[in-house]
C-alpha cells in the first residue's frame, strides 16, 4: 500500500499549552501521526485574580507568537487543512472575543471555542477509539478545567466541566512554597465537593476510569520512572491511586525549585502545577471509586481527527479497534499484507489443529493472528535480523486497544522467530506470572507458520494436524502447481522449540 496521501493539522489550545498534531491518512483505511508539539503557553496565567476573568496581555502575546509558529510549521510541511479549536481559558475569558480577532489577525488561524459538552464529548471519542474503552468514565483535566464524561456502548452518554485545572487551582490553593498542609487540605476538599455534586461519577461493575491530559500523562511518565516500568509506553498505563497518594506527599514536602530534581520524569515546565492537579486526580479517582486510573496518551486532537477519518460512517467510532491496530500497524510499515495473511492463516490452522495439547483460548488466538501480522515489519527497517526490528517496533508504537501486557507478549513471540532462544528483556518482565510458557507454546505455533510460508508464495495451501500418543503429525497440502520442498525443510528444521514445550516428536509430511 502507498503512504497515506492526505493530510491534516490540528491545534488545540488550552489553558496551559498549545499543542500541534499533524496526521497523515487515507479514510478509514490507516492513519500516521507524523508531528506533535506541545508548548506552554500559560493562556490562562493570572485570568482567576482578575475580576472579569480577562487574558492577561503578556499571556495573550506569548500565545498568539506560539500560534504563529504552530502554523507556520504547518506551512512548511505543506499541510494545507487545519482544524484549530480553544478550550476553556477562551471560553471563560471576558475578553475572548478580542483574542480570538488578534489571533486572526496575527496568524490566519480562526480557533473554533468548543462548548464544555462538545468538548468532553470529543475527547471520550479520541479515548474510545486508542484505548477501547466502551462503558466507564472519561476524567480530563487541563489547565483551566477539568471534563468528566460518561461512556457507554462506546458512545459519548453525558458530560460536565468545572473550574478544576491545574493552573488554576495552584494559584488560587497552593500560594505558599513548599505548600502547607492546610491548603492542600482546602484544595482536595474543594475537589472532592466539586465531584460530589455528580451523583453519576460512580464505576459500575466492569467499567474503567479512563485519564486524559497533559497533567494525567505527566502523572503517568513520573509513576513510570519512579517504579522502573519495564515499557516505555504511556497510553494504556495504569496509574495506581495508592502510589499517586504517596506521591502528591512527597511533592508537597518540596519547594518548587527542587521538585524536578527529586522527582524523576517530572519536567521543568510543570513543576508548579503538577501537585494541584494530582490532588484533584486523586479526588476524581476516590468519588469514582476507582482504586487506578487507565491513562489515555490520546483526547481532544484525536477525537477530532476520528471524526473526519470515519467519514462518511455513520458513527466515528472504529468497529474493531484492536483488528484496526494491528492492521495499520502493518500497512504503516509496508508490510507484505498477502504474506502475513497466509502465516496467520497457517498459525491459526495449527492452533485449532492441536487444541487438545494447549487447551487455549480465544484471547490467545488473537494474540498468535496478531503477532503472525506483524511478525515480518521489521522488514522495513532492515532485511537482517527483522524479527527483532518487528519486537521493538511494536514496543515502541503500542497498539490501540491492547493492554501493555499484551502488547509485550506480542514482541516476544516474534522474538521467537529468531531461531535462537530470544533475549526477553525488558518486555519479559511486563508479563504476569506463567505468561512466558504461553509465548513459547504460541511462538512455536508462529514460528513453524512461518516456516511454512518460508518462500513466501503461499505454495502451502492447508496444514492439518493430528496427535498420536507422543507424537504429532503435520500433514500439508501444497498449492497445484506449486513447489513446497522448501516449506518442508524448514518446518523440519524449525521442529525443535515445539518438541521442547509440547513434550512430543514433530513429524512434517505432505498429503498422500
Amino acid at each position: 500500500m502507498s503512504p497515506p496521501k492526505r493530510s491534516l493539522g490540528l491545534i488545540d489550545l488550552g489553558s496551559n499549552s498549545a499543542r500541534l498534531m499533524i496526521v497523515r491518512y487515507a479514510p478509514g483505511e490507516m492513519f500516521w501521526i507524523t508531528h506533535e508539539f506541545s508548548r506552554r503557553v500559560r493562556l490562562s496565567e493570572g485570568m482567576s485574580a482578575d475580576p472579569l476573568l480577562r487574558l492577561q496581555p503578556a499571556a495573550m502575546e506569548r500565545t498568539i507568537k506560539t500560534l504563529a509558529v504552530l502554523r507556520a510549521f504547518c506551512k512548511a510541511r505543506g499541510v494545507k487543512r487545519l482544524l484549530s479549536v480553544a478550550t476553556a481559558a477562551v471560553r471563560e475569558a471576558g475578553n475572548g472575543e478580542e483574542f480570538l480577532a488578534r489571533v486572526q489577525a496575527a496568524t490566519g488561524l480562526r480557533l473554533r471555542v468548543l462548548s464544555g459538552e462538545e468538548e468532553a464529548c470529543v475527547s471520550a471519542l479520541g479515548v474510545s477509539n486508542t484505548l477501547g474503552l466502551r462503558a466507564g468514565l472519561v476524567f480530563e483535566i487541563g489547565g483551566g478545567s477539568a471534563q468528566v464524561s460518561q461512556i457507554s456502548g462506546g458512545q459519548f452518554k453525558r458530560g460536565i466541566t468545572r473550574p478544576l485545572g491545574a493552573v488554576r487551582m495552584t494559584e488560587t490553593y497552593l500560594k505558599s512554597d513548599p505548600v502547607q498542609p492546610e491548603e492542600l487540605r482546602r484544595l482536595s476538599d474543594h475537589a472532592a465537593a466539586t465531584f460530589g455534586e455528580l451523583e453519576w461519577m460512580r464505576l459500575r461493575a466492569g467499567e474503567r476510569l479512563a485519564g486524559v491530559g497533559g497533567t494525567v500523562r505527566a502523572l503517568a511518565r513520573i509513576d513510570r520512572e519512579m517504579r522502573g516500568y519495564p515499557l516505555d509506553l504511556v497510553n494504556g498505563y495504569e496509574l495506581e491511586l495508592n502510589r499517586l497518594d504517596r506521591l502528591i506527599a512527597r511533592l508537597g514536602a518540596l519547594p518548587v525549585k527542587e521538585r524536578v530534581q527529586h522527582t524523576p520524569g517530572l519536567m521543568q515546565d510543570r513543576a508548579d502545577i503538577i501537585l494541584a492537579g494530582a490532588v484533584v486526580v486523586a479526588e476524581a479517582l476516590r468519588r469514582a471509586r476507582a482504586d487506578r486510573l487507565l491513562v489515555c496518551g490520546h483526547g481532544l486532537r484525536e477525537g477530532l481527527f476520528f471524526r473526519e477519518f470515519l467519514k462518511p460512517a455513520d458513527s466515528p467510532l472504529i468497529p474493531n479497534l484492536r483488528e484496526f491496530s494491528v492492521l495499520n500497524l502493518g500497512r504503516l510499515c509496508g508490510y507484505e499484507e498477502k504474506h502475513a495473511g497466509h502465516v496467520a492463516a497457517l498459525a491459526l490452522a495449527l492452533y485449532d489443529g492441536l487444541f487438545k495439547l494447549h487447551r487455549y483460548g480465544a484471547p490467545e488466538r488473537e494474540w498468535l493472528w496478531a503477532a503472525a501480522q506483524l511478525h515480518h515489519i521489521g522488514a522495513s527497517v532492515s532485511y537482517a535480523d527483522p524479527y527483532r526490528h518487528s519486537s521493538y517496533l511494536i514496543l515502541s508504537n503500542g497498539l490501540y486497544g491492547y493492554a501493555h501486557r499484551e502488547v509485550a507478549l506480542l514482541a516476544l513471540l516474534c522474538l521467537y522467530l529468531r531461531g535462537e532462544k530470544p533475549a526477553l528483556e525488558p518486555a519479559a518482565s511486563a508479563l504476569e506470572a506463567g505468561a512466558l510458557e504461553r509465548v513459547k507454546r504460541l511462538g512455536a505455533l508462529l514460528r513453524l507458520a512461518e516456516a511454512l510460508e518460508i518462500s513466501q508464495t503461499q505454495a502451502v495451501s492447508a496444514v492439518h494436524a493430528q496427535v498420536t500418543g507422543r507424537r504429532v503429525r503435520l500433514t500439508v497440502e501444497g498449492r497445484a502447481g506449486a513447489e513446497a520442498g522448501w516449506e518442508l525443510q524448514a518446518a523440519r528444521q524449525n521442529a525443535g522449540l515445539f518438541e521442547e514445550v509440547f513434550g512430543r516428536r514433530l513429524e512434517v509430511g505432505v498429503e498422500d
